[in-house]
C-alpha cells in the first residue's frame, strides 16, 4: 500500500473532531500529563527514546498499524494524530505544539485571533492543552517561549506562548503596525524582522522594550528582511533580492552580507551541528546551503533543485534533523529526504491530503527522534524502523 493510499484511508477513519475536549477540561486533565511529560523529556535527553502511541484525551485517535512504507529507506509512518485545520507545527519542551489557523480572522467579538494551538504529548498522543488565539507563522523557540508572527483581520502582531504557564501575549513590533516576518532569541535579546520598514529590531524579551533598530534596506527595492533565524549568538536575515545578512545578537553589528544565487530568498533552517544555514526560493524549487561562518560578500556553497524538471516543484517547508534535511514540495506533492553531507536527495515519497488553499499547506518539524508532518486535519509521525 502506498503512503497516499494509507493517508486517504486514515482520513476516512478519523474520529469527529468535535469530540475533542474543551480547553478547560484539557487544562485540568493535562496537569498530571504535563508533569509526566517533563520527566520523560529529562530521560529522553539522556538518550532514551519513548515509544509513541496515538490516543486522544477522550477517545482513541486513528493509528497507522501497517507494515513499513517506502520509498523512504528505513523510515515509516508510525502514527497519525487527528488535529483539526492547518497551521504551524513546533517541537519544544518535549511536546508537539500544533496550530489550527481556522479562518485567519478575528473572533466574533474582535478580541483575539480565531484559531488555537494544541499541545500534544508525543509519547501518548494525548492533548495536554488547547490555547485559544495562539496562532501564527514564522515560528521560533527561545527564552522559555514559542514566538509566532500573527496576522488576523487587521491584527499584525508578535505572539508569545509561554512554555511553562501557557500564557499567550501579543504586541505590535512597529508603529505603524506591520506583520513581523520572523523572530528569534540571540544573546538574551529578542530579534524581529520588520519587513515593511526594512528593519531588524532588538527588543527586551520580557518587557518588549525596543533596544535597537538595524536598517537593512527598502522594501520597494527588495532589500528588507523577509525571514530570520538564529543560533543563539548571531542573527541571519534574508531579503527578496537574495542577500543574507548576519548581525551580532548582542550588539547588532553587521558581520557579513552574502549574495545568494537565488532571488526572493527565505531562510528555512539552521543545522547547529554543522553550523550550516539553508535558504529556499519562495516561489521556486531551489534549496541553497550556506556556511554560517562565511565572512565577506561572495557566497560559496551548494545548490539543489528539488524537482527533476526546471519548471516543476515548489518548496513549501524544510526541517533539519540530526542526520537528514527534510523538505516538502508542491507539484509534485512529496516529502524529500536530503543527505546533508552529499546535499543530494536520497528518497522521495508522495504526500496527499494537503490543502493548497489553506494558509499553510504543509509544515514540518523534527524532535524526539521523529519527523512530524502537518497537513490538513492531521499530523503524521515519520520514525526510523529498527529490526
Amino acid at each position: 500500500m502506498s503512503l497516499g493510499d494509507l493517508m486517504n484511508q486514515i482520513a476516512d477513519e478519523v474520529a469527529d473532531i468535535r469530540a475533542l475536549p474543551d480547553p478547560g477540561q484539557v487544562r485540568r486533565a493535562g496537569d498530571r500529563l504535563r508533569v509526566r511529560s517533563r520527566r520523560r523529556a529529562v530521560v529522553a535527553a539522556a538518550g532514551v527514546l519513548a515509544v509513541v502511541a496515538a490516543a486522544a484525551l477522550t477517545h482513541p485517535v486513528t493509528r497507522a498499524t501497517h507494515e513499513p512504507i517506502g520509498p523512504i529507506d528505513g523510515w515509516r509512518v508510525a502514527r497519525s494524530l487527528d488535529v483539526p485545520g492547518s497551521g504551524t507545527i513546533v517541537y519544544a519542551d518535549g511536546a508537539l505544539w500544533v496550530v489550527d489557523m481556522k479562518s485567519g480572522k478575528l473572533t466574533a467579538d474582535g478580541s483575539a485571533p480565531a484559531g488555537e494551538m494544541y499541545q500534544i504529548d508525543p509519547d501518548s498522543g494525548d492533548v495536554l492543552d488547547r490555547l485559544p488565539g495562539a496562532v501564527g507563522g514564522w515560528a521560533s523557540v527561545g527564552a522559555g517561549a514559542i514566538w509566532l508572527s500573527t496576522a488576523a483581520g487587521d491584527l499584525n502582531a508578535l505572539t508569545r506562548v509561554d512554555l511553562a504557564s501557557h500564557e499567550v501575549t501579543r504586541w505590535s513590533t512597529s508603529q505603524p503596525t506591520q506583520l513581523p516576518h520572523g523572530s528569534g532569541i540571540a544573546a538574551g535579546n529578542l530579534w524581529v524582522a520588520n519587513s515593511d520598514s526594512g528593519d531588524l529590531i532588538r527588543m527586551n524579551p520580557r518587557t518588549h522594550q525596543l533596544l535597537q533598530t538595524v536598517h537593512l534596506g527598502q522594501s520597494v527595492k527588495g532589500e528588507s528582511p523577509t525571514s530570520l533565524v538564529t543560533d543563539g549568538s548571531s542573527v541571519w536575515a534574508s531579503t527578496d533580492d537574495g542577500v543574507v545578512w548576519r548581525v551580532a545578537g548582542a550588539t547588532g553589528e553587521k558581520l557579513s552580507r552574502l549574495q545568494l544565487p537565488i532571488r526572493e530568498a527565505r531562510l528555512v533552517g539552521i543545522d547547529p551541528r554543522r553550523h550550516t544555514l539553508y535558504a529556499a526560493s519562495i516561489r521556486g524549487n531551489t534549496l541553497v546551503e550556506i556556511d554560517a561562518d562565511q565572512p565577506g560578500t561572495d557566497w560559496h556553497g551548494r545548490e539543489l533543485s528539488v524537482s527533476r524538471a526546471a519548471d516543476e516543484g515548489m518548496l513549501l517547508d524544510v526541517a533539519i534533523g540530526p542526520d537528514s534535511v527534510w523538505a516538502a514540495t508542491r507539484n509534485p506533492d512529496q516529502l524529500l529526504r536530503i543527505d546533508p553531507e552529499t546535499f543530494r536527495i536520497t528518497d522521495r515519497m508522495p504526500l496527499t491530503g494537503m490543502d493548497l488553499e489553506s494558509n499553510v499547506a504543509v509544515d514540518l518539524a523534527t524532535g524526539g527522534g521523529a519527523t512530524w508532518i502537518r497537513i490538513k486535519d492531521k499530523v503524521l509521525e515519520l520514525r526510523p524502523q529498527f529490526g
